[in-house]
């Protein structure tokens, strides 16, 4: 009986219609599934033997628990060559029994003892060359492919280089090491020695050490990687709306005291980073609260086409051109911009080095300056990067090959925790999710163009007053693993720049990123002897 009205009810063309969409959706949400990758490596570019071949920049994995399908994907810098390449994905398996060889690559310390090789090019739209997987033994015999021949699945998607292969094909283990290496094709039509004499590796990702794959391991609550190739961070929602060049940002006005302060908040400020402040200075002060927009509710600006430099710092720069458009319409005299992170610092740096004679001074509060990025030229990576390798590096590396693609899950893994913004739980995490509630691309785009920026030059060169209030946290928090990274990035950082005598730095004990919450009194003096040590100086000059 039970069957007899399943047929009939399958026989309906109303739910024939159902189970079709529903099958379209299912395959859908599969497709889309397909499209999030999980990042293991990346590599810098320049670092190959040979820069007219291809140069890997960045290895990511995708496995297929139901078909145990494990799926590789090397990107490289520019756009991979859909009919010639070869790529191997070298595997120590962890087997105690199999014989290992070192990788013949610059990676020579790692040893392996599973080769997979795609060394290709494309006749007919199919694959043809040396395809398949060895063995330690084979591949020292010149036979990459000893023990499985043409068993790949093998596409390219724009700058990346896709293999697909059953995992029980290259070991029987879920967890084991390995690295990737990409060079020059190798033509058909040749006998295998040929093809190990013609086919040239050029670069190994990673260059020392390897990754490992635990194919059984949970996924992280904490430090996820994972891209997702549908998304384009670059662009904000069709829906969204946005402020037209032309208007001025979110500013409000308080205050009823004769020295102008513009307060301007920071993509990790949260909505009421100045509250406080404002309402124990009301007499003091006239502020003027500049919010960067798309920050906190507001509404963004225009996203600059996708070829734009973050070396053009098109958001930064306007924004600092609101802030000197807003001194100019309330003839502000000499105001003093006080900043909550970028991206307003960096609009305030910019401002008083280009326009000393209408900026009183700068505050800076729990503000990071520039952080360290090592030259991609110098094979140590101890020397630093140029202001011009520096937006390459955000451009080609950071922008194109992680920003654009970042899942909300893993940017929000990566950032920072409640602990840093305050020592008290429930206000952390208040802001932090104040701070994840602004729309991805709004903080990305500022990120970027912060990572892109270096203003070491024009902070050494300052002859306006600036003042950095630097949180201190506390030795409990600072002795946490966790958190070495907040005393080198919001304390070491700023003392290369002390050279100057028209920075001070202050730390304030106890306080986290929060200062003016954390320790109101010992930050409201410390602004207060500042504005009234600039006011003096101003008067003697006059």
């Amino acid at each position: 009986m039970w069957r007899e009205c399943t047929a009939t009810v399958l026989r309906s063309p109303l739910i024939k219609t159902i189970l079709l969409l529903l099958a379209c959706l299912i395959g859908m949400a599969g497709g889309a599934r397909a499209q999030v990758w999980t990042v293991v490596a990346f590599d810098p570019k320049g670092d190959g033997r040979d820069a007219a071949l291809a140069d890997a920049a960045q290895l990511s994995y995708r496995y297929d628990q139901p078909q145990d399908l494990l799926w590789f994907r090397v990107s490289l810098y520019g756009k991979a060559n859909a009919d010639s390449f070869g790529v191997n994905i070298v595997v120590d398996t962890g087997a105690t029994d199999a014989a290992k060889m070192n990788w013949w690559g610059a990676n020579k310390d790692f040893q392996f003892d599973k080769l997979l090789t795609a060394w290709v090019t494309k006749k007919n739209g199919a694959y043809e060359g040396t395809i398949g997987v060895g063995d330690a033994a084979g591949a020292k015999a010149r036979n990459v492919n000893n023990l499985l021949k043409n068993n790949l699945q093998l596409r390219v998607e724009g700058d990346s280089i896709l293999i697909g292969v059953k995992r029980t094909d290259l070991t029987d283990k879920m967890k084991f090491k390995l690295i990737a290496a990409v060079g020059s094709a190798v033509p058909s039509g040749v006998t295998s020695n040929d093809q190990w004499n013609n086919g040239q590796w050029n670069d190994d990702m990673p260059n020392a050490g390897s990754v490992t794959l635990d194919l059984s391991a949970p996924r992280p609550t904490r430090g996820l990687r994972e891209l997702d190739l549908a998304r384009n961070n670059f662009r904000l929602p069709s829906t969204s709306k946005t402020l037209p060049d032309d208007q001025p940002p979110s500013i409000v006005r308080e205050g009823r005291g004769r020295q102008a302060l513009i307060l301007v908040p920071g993509v990790y400020s949260g909505n009421q980073v100045f509250s406080g402040f404002i309402g124990r200075n009301l007499s003091q002060y006239a502020f003027y609260v500049v919010t960067p927009p798309g920050l906190n509710g507001t509404e963004p600006r225009s996203l600059p086409p996708e070829t734009t430099s973050y070396g053009e710092f098109t958001w930064t720069r306007r924004l600092g051109r609101d802030i000197l458009e807003l001194i100019s319409r309330e003839k502000l005299r000499r105001p003093v911009i006080v900043t909550h992170g970028f991206p307003g610092s960096l609009a305030a740096h910019e401002l008083a080095s280009r326009h000393p004679e209408l900026i009183g001074g700068v505050i800076d509060i729990a503000v990071m300056p520039v952080q360290f990025f090592p030259s991609f030229k110098e094979p140590g990576r101890k020397t630093g990067a140029t202001p011009e390798e520096r937006i390459a590096i955000v451009n080609e590396a950071w922008a194109e090959k992680w920003f654009k693609y970042v899942t909300p899950e893993t940017w929000e893994s990566n950032n920072y925790v409640a602990a840093m913004f305050t020592e008290d739980p429930a206000r952390g995490e208040q802001v932090r999710q104040q701070v994840e509630a602004a729309p991805l691309p709004v903080k990305i785009r500022y990120l970027t163009e912060f990572m892109a920026s270096d203003d070491r030059s024009e902070l050494a060169a300052l002859t306006v007053p600036l003042l950095a209030l630097r949180p201190g946290f506390n030795e409990k928090f600072l002795a946490d693993p966790a958190h070495a990274l907040y005393k080198i990035g919001f304390q070491d950082s700023w003392e290369a720049l002390s050279a100057n005598a028209h920075i001070k730095l202050l730390t304030i004990p106890n306080a986290r990123a929060l200062i003016l919450d954390d320790q109101p009194q010992l930050a409201d003096d410390a602004i207060a002897a500042f504005i009234q040590e600039i006011s003096r100086a101003n008067m003697a000059r006059e």
